[in-house]
């Protein structure tokens, strides 16, 4: 019994595994359900985004509450993961072309990733926004279910896009237009 215990198990997680990989490969972008968990609703799209206060990469405190009055593009990502690498760049862009507007761009680094190879990995990619490195706390305030995920908070601090896994810049940019 133990065994076939263990086997339904390694089947299950090489599913999900599988799962994952088809959806960051394919590109096709998920919508994060809403109001299904505690968390997923604190953070879920017409709600208050949840404050909190993280390291940057280089040790140094930083507070949402710094950004208040601002439109906030919130990406969680993670070195190694492959449709961050599409994004991030793209998300570079816009803080450039919309700072002047009121735009800021915070990356959250996963907790299980290390501050060392999010830095090396933002460098490479050329990425300059305010990288921050995330926690469990964090994570969950923000019912975060997969990578990337991407959160737009309008300059009132209430979300009005969320997705989880890759999307397209361009439709995060339409939607950022309409924030400014």
């Amino acid at each position: 019994m133990k065994s076939q215990t263990r086997i339904f198990l390694v089947v299950a997680v090489i599913l999900l595994a599988v799962s994952v990989g088809v959806t960051a490969r394919t590109g096709i972008a998920r919508s994060q359900p809403t109001g299904t968990m505690n968390s997923i609703s604190a953070a879920r799209v017409g709600a208050r985004a949840p404050d909190f206060c993280l390291n940057d990469l280089d040790g140094h405190k930083v507070c949402s509450s710094e950004f208040r009055g601002k439109t906030l593009l919130i990406d969680f990502w993670a070195s190694w993961c492959g449709p961050c690498k599409t994004e991030m760049p793209a998300y570079e862009k816009f803080q450039q072309r919309y700072a002047s507007r009121g735009l800021v761009v915070i990356g959250i680094g996963l907790s299980m990733d290390t501050p060392a190879n999010l830095k090396k990995f933002a460098q490479k990619l050329g990425v300059h926004y305010t990288l921050l490195m995330g926690t469990m706390a964090v994570q969950n305030k923000f019912g975060l279910r997969g990578i990337p995920t991407t959160i737009l908070v309008d300059k009132k601090g209430v979300i009005r896009k969320r997705t989880v896994g890759f999307d397209y810049p361009s439709k995060f940019e339409a939607t950022l237009r309409r924030l400014l």
